[in-house]
């Protein structure tokens, strides 16, 4: 099934309609059960497809969508690595095993200007103002994720004061300031 998507949109609503309906996040490094609030054990937990799309010529931009079944619960479903970051926040044996048998698409995205409803922005775009573009992490007001549930991080131009589409080669590139949301705490004099 997974051979002829090419498109993570259109790969996750299939997976949907094969019964994947959960939402599977990383948090902390370990795999967690969004409804549950319970983490999975890399251990048994079963990757039943694995599918890595990347732009055609050079892999500047990556998405990951992994379709999961926990075996303890029975429940099946999504883990979406939107900007191929996962390897990075999981724990090593549980990245192993989402790579483990996964396959590669490529898109036809490359020139695309626009990616779920933002801006992209490239390398080469980046390379000219680096301090322009930062990474936010958690903040409230992102909008809304096309996969369903929310964005964890996303790509933010300073100078236009909007959300972006980094590409996967600029949310590597250690130059990117990455700034976690923290909540403003009033004092008050009462």
């Amino acid at each position: 099934m997974t051979s002829q998507l090419t498109d993570v949109l259109e790969a996750v609503q299939a997976f949907i309609a094969k019964g994947y309906d959960r939402e599977y996040r990383v948090k902390d490094g370990t795999l967690v059960d969004l409804v549950l609030g319970a983490t999975l054990d890399p251990c048994t937990l079963r990757v039943d497809a694995a599918l890595r799309l990347e732009t055609e010529n050079d892999a500047e931009d990556a998405s990951n969508i992994y379709a999961i079944t926990d075996p303890a619960t029975g429940h099946k479903g999504l883990l979406v690595d939107a900007f191929d970051v996962f390897d990075e926040m999981c724990h090593p044996d549980l990245a192993e095993r989402l790579k483990a048998n996964r396959t590669t698409a490529s898109t036809d995205d490359h020139d695309v200007p626009h990616k779920h409803g933002l801006r992209k922005v490239f390398k080469s775009d980046f390379e000219l103002d680096p301090e322009r573009y930062v990474l936010r992490e958690g903040f409230p007001d992102f909008p809304p994720c096309p996969f369903g549930g929310a964005f964890s991080i996303l790509g933010f131009d300073t100078a236009e004061q909007s959300y972006v589409w980094l590409v996967t080669s600029i949310i590597r590139d250690s130059r990117l300031i990455r700034t976690p949301y923290q909540e403003d705490h009033v004092i008050s004099d009462e």
